[in-house]
């Protein structure tokens, strides 16, 4: 009884901060394949999106691997310009996808070929091993012919890099309450992995919504860890 009625509040929480259905400029009704625009700039510009940016889910690039990829704009107009070269706009977006979320990597051997040791992400010998980006995820891997096999079936090593996250981000997750609700997630939380990085939500609504619109759980995420004390009234 209690879960549903959490669920019943996260929903309309969530209806009333716009996360269930979209308040952004859809440019498109192409399917989003992988995980949305995981950053809060323009990928353009470098500027916040703000309330309200242009979302496209790309299609006909040049490249098949980049078609159903999300991004994100502060305007229409750094939408024209990334289109007009999308290959370069795309090398430029993931570098900053790389440089966000390997800070937060896990540690540990190559995703694909398990036997195979990884450098410390954090590490000077990081420069070693592979950065791939796939469905705006960073992936670490040994060799070119594990990204080749990593590209064929993204989906086949998803979860065993969720969990690794999970496993190494829980003892060091900076809040007691759900990012969306603001309500404590109680010894059973949803747990859900964006941008590489672990966000515990009080229910499957709220799950949902953080991975329809990763930047507001993120936000919160960051900002607890500047000031430690935000979560401090609702723990």
């Amino acid at each position: 009884m209690r879960k549903n009625l959490t669920t019943t509040l996260s929903a309309l929480l969530l209806s009333v901060l716009g996360v269930t259905s979209t308040t952004t400029a859809s440019q498109n009704t192409t399917e989003r394949v992988g995980e949305a625009y995981p950053l809060s700039v323009c990928s353009v510009t470098g500027n916040p999106l703000g309330e309200n940016p242009v979302v496209v889910v790309l299609k006909d690039m040049p490249r098949e691997d980049l078609n159903g990829r999300e991004v994100r704009f502060c305007c229409g107009g750094c939408k024209t310009k990334f289109e007009s070269d999308p290959v370069a706009s795309n090398s430029k977006l993931d570098e900053m996808i790389i440089a966000d979320q390997l800070t937060v990597y896990p540690t540990g051997s190559c995703l694909v070929m398990e036997d195979e040791p990884m450098a410390d992400p954090r590490g000077p010998e990081a420069g070693r091993d592979k950065n791939v980006v796939i469905g705006n995820r960073l992936y670490r891997l040994c060799c070119k012919s594990c990204i080749r096999r990593l590209r064929k079936n993204p989906s086949a090593y998803q979860t065993a890099l969720d969990d690794r996250i999970k496993k190494q981000q829980s003892a060091s997750y900076p809040l007691k309450v759900c990012v969306i609700t603001g309500r404590p997630y109680g010894e059973s939380p949803f747990e859900v992995v964006v941008a590489n990085r672990l966000v515990r939500t009080c229910c499957g609504g709220c799950a949902a919504g953080v991975k329809k619109n990763p930047e507001l759980a993120l936000g919160k995420l960051k900002a607890t860890k500047t000031n430690p004390t935000l979560d401090a009234d609702k723990s």
